[in-house]
């Protein structure tokens, strides 16, 4: 029944819709026109970008028999209410009509389109997955808006991916010892031209590393036992899986990986590819290392999270150098996102939440991540103001921390500066 004078709080019901109408229209007109810095993303395939490629991109699943399935899905429906538009179609507009626009358009055009609708202004960049298969930094930086044509100025900063580096320094190495000499100068060489580094540790051996730094021999010991795997190969590089390896690249990243700013640890948590077990990828799993390198003087980014958001924000609850993003999952929750919001919102202090959209491969992922975060972030913040009685102005601080100061206060840096 609508609500009206007669019955019980009607007017008052009616009165309180209006405003809270008004409340959320005045938090989506700043939040819609934020800049983003997005601390953790990929490049994009190269073109020609074929239809199966283009779909498979768009999830973590593999070997999908029926691709356009995806668009049956949260994630589908949100790529057509956001993606669509910049297309030029409808909002909702149905999948043949979606992947017949994207041909018409070609590659630079509805690429440009989707990445600047984004309002990302600045791309923290990890290349580790398949980098041979990307675009360059220069092409992603002109795609998303160079300023030319008064678009603002977009920039890419690297973040290094600790077990791909390890990888192509123990491809060259003539031995476990000789691996032992070339990796501090491959990852000073790294650090000199990145702002982080990142492990996916929850991928290789799992998040419950021993939160000791391993000592020399231990070290020297794993490095032989890896290069003898990788000659017994044939050469070929073996997939680094080994725990003291990875935890001694965890605890060098942290004490060392500083160039011009604080050194940050990218850690991936929680949801991903079917290569990751998911009981291995829990942040509570790390909590000893996160314990152990609280005087490192390092930074502990944990990356997406879901399921595991509430554990991520207690950590950053707890320990100084924890930080946390929603990332990956938002844009495949798609209408549900307001949920992970407000996860990631319970218990980090919120000083310490970032915004990302580990978009991969296509900018479909790019535009859906900043747009479902914006549209989640101001259903989420609006309740906060209609029901328990924020202040407007402290909710647009809320949102800009997420958006982009605390990117430029965790990495030490003005991402959006000119």
């Amino acid at each position: 029944m609508a609500a009206n004078a007669e019955s019980p709080g009607g007017a008052e019901a009616g009165a309180n819709t209006g405003a809270d109408a008004d409340i959320r229209a005045e938090l989506a007109r700043v939040i819609d026109t934020m800049p983003l810095v997005d601390h953790h993303a990929h490049s994009l395939l190269r073109p020609p970008l074929a239809e199966h490629d283009l779909l498979d991109a768009l999830t973590q699943a593999e070997h999908a028999t029926d691709r356009t399935a995806i668009f049956d899905s949260q994630l589908g429906f949100a790529l057509r209410r956001f993606c669509a538009p910049t297309l030029g179609l409808t909002p909702y507009a149905n999948a043949a009509d979606y992947l017949a626009a994207r041909e018409r358009l070609g590659f630079d055009e509805a690429t440009r389109r989707l990445l600047r609708a984004s309002g990302i202004r600045a791309y923290l960049v990890d290349d580790g997955h398949a980098p041979e298969r990307l675009i360059s930094d220069a092409q992603l930086a002109e795609l998303a808006g160079h300023g030319d044509d008064g678009s603002p100025v977009v920039r890419i900063h690297r973040i290094v991916r600790l077990e791909t580096l390890a990888e192509s320094v123990m491809a060259d190495a003539a031995s476990g010892a000789d691996f032992v000499e070339r990796l501090p100068v491959a990852l000073e060489s790294a650090a000199a031209s990145a702002v982080g580094f990142k492990t996916v540790a929850a991928y290789r051996c799992g998040l419950a590393l021993d939160p000791a730094k391993p000592a020399r021999a231990e070290l020297a010991e794993a490095a032989d036992a890896w290069h003898a795997a990788s000659r017994r190969g044939g050469g070929a590089s073996v997939r680094l899986e080994d725990p003291v390896i990875i935890r001694h690249l965890a605890w060098w990243a942290l004490e060392h990986g500083d160039n011009g700013g604080p050194a940050v640890l990218q850690v991936h948590v929680g949801f991903g590819d079917p290569d990751l077990r998911l009981d291995r990828a829990d942040p509570f799993r790390l909590q000893p290392f996160i314990a152990a390198t609280q005087a490192t003087g390092g930074r502990i980014a944990l990356l997406h999270c879901h399921p595991y958001l509430r554990e991520a924000g207690m950590l950053a609850h707890l320990y100084p150098h924890v930080y946390l993003d929603a990332g990956l999952a938002l844009a495949h929750v798609g209408a549900n996102a307001d949920i992970l919001v407000r996860e990631s919102l319970d218990l980090a202090p919120f000083a310490k939440v970032l915004f990302s959209t580990d978009a991969w491969g296509v900018p479909e992922r790019v535009l859906l991540g900043a747009a479902v975060w914006r549209d989640a972030t101001t259903r989420v913040l609006a309740g906060y103001v209609a029901e328990h009685g924020w202040p407007v102005d402290e909710a647009i601080r809320v949102a800009e921390l997420i958006a982009w100061r605390n990117a430029d206060a965790l990495y030490g840096r003005g991402f959006l500066e000119r």
